[in-house]
């Protein structure tokens, strides 16, 4: 198994460009307390095995549409005992996350792309995205610990159906019921020092994730409102913050301009997109680069603006389809960015 994070295409793989909703069909646990919408009715397996930690119990709901955008659909959840859960804690719950994913996944063919955290209602969670290098099959997993319970969210697909409606779809319909919600702690976000001011159309979604860079492992925060199926010119707006483990610009060997186009490059590969322009620009005396991108076959415009302060490296961004580009609420939320004075 290969092991490889990057920055360059957090911004598309932490959220889905998509707006449009499949055909889907409702299902509920009342036992394993959830529900969710698969797009056809799915196969129940249940499976007891004894492990380290005791006797757990595996429910499995699985479904393989044809004709689908998307290979397969799958829920498990794992009953631990609560003996051995209740000596969990943030570290040792993420640690059980890549245990869990790692034991699965032991083929050289299969790459890790992108992981983070996540949270539902409160109950810690983490996103892990495989793909495989022989099929170019990809593989994105949601895990959440909630009790005893660990949930295991899957979906399969092809590398050319990525970012595909049904993924998110699938995802966001997943829902725990007769479940108390956590306290919520500071997300990262919070817990810093406030660099900068934005202003969203509405409230967001934060979620973390670590990115392994040229410059060592940094941390990743990123912010977005995706308005879905509401009215908006807009598909996402979104600032993310990667935190470098160091000042870079003190390097000796640091040269700003060719760290920006080295991003422009790495970015356009990451997300296959094409270069449609870009542009050096300027905010509260900090030198930056505007980029506009057409993603998805010309489906999907992207602009971006990126500015790096000491270590941090800040991209704002909105996507929209080609009719809307350069609509006021873009503008508006691009402009609406601020350094905060130190």
């Amino acid at each position: 198994m290969r092991v490889f994070l990057t920055m360059a295409i957090c911004l598309c793989i932490l959220f889905s460009c998509e707006h449009a909703q499949n055909k889907t069909t409702k299902f509920q646990d009342e036992k394993g307390k959830f529900k969710i919408s698969f797009p056809t009715k799915p196969e129940i397996i249940k499976q007891s095995s004894e492990t380290e930690y005791g006797k757990i119990n595996t429910y499995s709901f699985k479904s393989e549409p044809k004709n689908d955008d998307n290979l397969s659909y799958e829920v498990h959840y794992l009953e631990y005992p609560e003996s051995f859960t209740d000596t969990l804690n943030t570290k040792s719950t993420h640690a059980l996350f890549n245990g869990t994913q790692t034991t699965n996944i032991n083929s050289e063919n299969i790459e890790l792309t992108s992981s983070y955290n996540i949270k539902i209602l409160g109950h810690l969670g983490r996103e892990y995205r495989w793909k495989d290098n022989i099929t170019s099959e990809l593989m994105r997993v949601r895990l959440y610990m909630v009790s005893n319970r660990m949930y295991i969210l899957i979906v399969k697909t092809n590398g050319k159906n990525n970012f595909n409606v049904g993924i998110n779809q699938f995802f966001e319909s997943f829902e725990l019921i007769n479940t108390e919600a956590k306290p919520e702690e500071q997300s990262q976000l919070e817990k810093k020092k406030k660099v900068y001011n934005v202003k969203f159309p509405k409230p967001t979604e934060i979620k973390e994730m670590e990115s392994l860079t040229e410059y060592g492992n940094a941390k990743v925060i990123a912010e977005a409102y995706q308005p879905k199926l509401e009215n908006d010119d807009n598909l996402i707006y979104m600032i993310a913050t990667l935190e470098y483990p160091e000042d870079i610009t003190k390097r000796d060997d640091f040269n700003l301009d060719a760290y920006y186009s080295s991003s422009v490059q790495s970015a356009l590969a990451g997300r296959q997109s094409t270069l449609i322009g870009k542009k050096k620009i300027s905010k509260n005396r900090i030198t930056g680069i505007e980029v506009k991108e057409s993603l998805k076959d010309g489906q999907v415009v992207i602009k971006q603006r990126t500015f790096l302060k000491g270590n941090l490296k800040i991209a704002i961004q909105v996507m929209t389809i080609p009719s809307n580009d350069e609509n006021d609420s873009m503008n508006a939320f691009l402009d609406s960015f601020e350094f905060v004075d130190d």
